[in-house]
């Protein structure tokens, strides 16, 4: 290549990088450092299942980028990588020390039209108590099982248009959950849409919102079927009465049609309840408690044609059930009851507690955890699954530096057998660093 052409290549990208970074207003990184110790073992006591205690370290780092573009444009790259220490040891090596792509959307307000904003790409989408929408139950590839839990990987793909009429918000969403085979319609789709209301006092917001899925989680997906479809519709409403007390409540039914075999389909009919309060103390420990419950119908399996339990869509309810409960069950058929409380005994130490109570609605005649697909005995005519006591304590090091120390024991109900009746826990410790 002649000096001439290597001159002229190189004026042409100064050229071209001139141009491109004068349409950018600013560009802001940030991100986040997350390394923590583990010890955890949900066997429950299984005789198959001893020295199963899983002992690993793990760290989950993101890298952000928000750029102002031209007027009304803004562009989000966030990246991010979540793996075991030394995990490739053990021969998985997929992306483990490669950074996905956790979000990347482009936001156009004012789109063709003064209220409507249009956000398009892979974005965080949560709702309500996001009992419905909150975790796109995809979690990255390269995401070990064992920490699967704790991801951070909770992004849709999706565009999504929100209609600004305060005190009105209208959102309508579209999301591609899971693209299987292009030419089979075995896709998991999500599309609908959202309305809230800010009230003018009380901190208070009422939400209205349907929402419809194809093949939703749990209801055969990659299987080819253009029938099998959930639609839920629902509402919630939360308040603050006064300084010291907080108080919500959300419902929902769903139906729509079920594959439940290779040849027929069930008539899906069910509803879920929650209800969540808190009160402040208002005093120098800034101490707070709360309850929360919540109700998922189940299904008695008696009605071959029709199913009465709730799907649990894509929901992230962590904060209302313990760690372990959260990681081994999923969100339907139960009754979860919920107690939490905190204090500050200082202004950078927050100690807490949440303890958790689980039943079923209706008796089950087998269990599979999901965490590493364990396989428990029960006693399928019992309904009590047990308790959890979750324990933390977080300590404000700076601004920027937070450590935290958290610990959760389950101890199994009279659902389980005697070959699974021993308590299980969790113990996590460790740094987390923003900047």
């Amino acid at each position: 290549m002649s000096k001439k052409l290597i001159l002229a290549l190189t004026v042409l990208s100064f050229a071209f990088l001139g141009t491109t970074f004068a349409a950018v207003d600013s560009i802001k990184v940030s991100g986040s450092i997350n390394e923590e110790a583990v010890t955890r073992d949900f066997a429950l006591g299984g005789e198959a299942l001893q020295d199963d205690a899983d002992k690993f370290l793990f760290s989950q780092i993101t890298l952000r980028f928000d750029a102002d573009l031209t007027e009304g444009v803004s562009a989000v790259i966030e990246l991010i990588n979540e793996r075991i220490w030394d995990q490739d040891v053990l021969g998985l090596s997929q992306g483990n020390y490669q950074f996905e792509i956790n979000q990347a959307y482009v936001t156009l307000q004012e789109f063709l039209y003064q209220p409507l904003t249009l956000t398009i790409g892979r974005q965080n989408l949560a709702y309500g108590n996001r009992m419905i929408i909150g975790d796109s139950a995809t979690a990255s590839g390269s995401v070990p099982g064992i920490i699967t839990d704790l991801t951070l990987t909770v992004a849709f793909d999706a565009v999504r248009a929100v209609l600004d009429y305060a005190p009105y918000t209208v959102d309508v969403v579209y999301a591609k959950v899971d693209e299987n085979f292009v030419a089979l319609a075995d896709d998991v789709t999500l599309f609908g849409t959202n309305v809230s209301y800010d009230w003018s006092s009380y901190n208070g917001v009422t939400e209205g919102y349907f929402w419809s899925t194809d093949k939703a989680p749990g209801t055969l997906p990659g299987v080819t079927d253009r029938k099998s479809k959930v639609y839920t519709i629902g509402g919630r409403a939360q308040w603050d009465a006064n300084d010291k007390w907080t108080f919500g409540i959300e419902s929902a039914y769903q139906f729509g049609d079920l594959r439940n075999s290779a040849t027929s389909h069930q008539h899906l009919s069910a509803y879920s309840n929650q209800f969540i309060t808190q009160y402040r103390f208002l005093n120098r420990y800034n101490a707070k408690v709360g309850f929360n419950f919540t109700y998922l119908s189940g299904d008695d399996g008696k009605t071959a044609s029709g199913s009465n339990a709730w799907n649990a869509m894509f929901e992230d309810q962590l904060q209302n059930a313990g760690e372990i409960i959260h990681a081994l069950y999923t969100n339907t058929n139960a009754q979860i009851y919920t107690l939490t409380g905190s204090y500050m005994p200082r202004e950078d130490i927050t100690l807490g507690m949440l303890f958790t109570y689980l039943r079923l609605n209706e008796d089950a005649a087998a269990f599979t955890g999901i965490n590493n697909g364990f396989a428990y005995a029960v006693d399928a005519g019992n309904t009590d699954l047990g308790q959890e006591i979750d324990i933390y304590a977080i300590y404000d090091y700076t601004e920027d530096v937070q450590l935290k120390l958290s610990s959760a024991f389950y101890m199994p109900g009279n659902f389980f057998d005697q070959a699974n009746d021993e308590t299980a826990y969790s113990v996590r410790g460790g740094i987390r660093v923003t900047f």
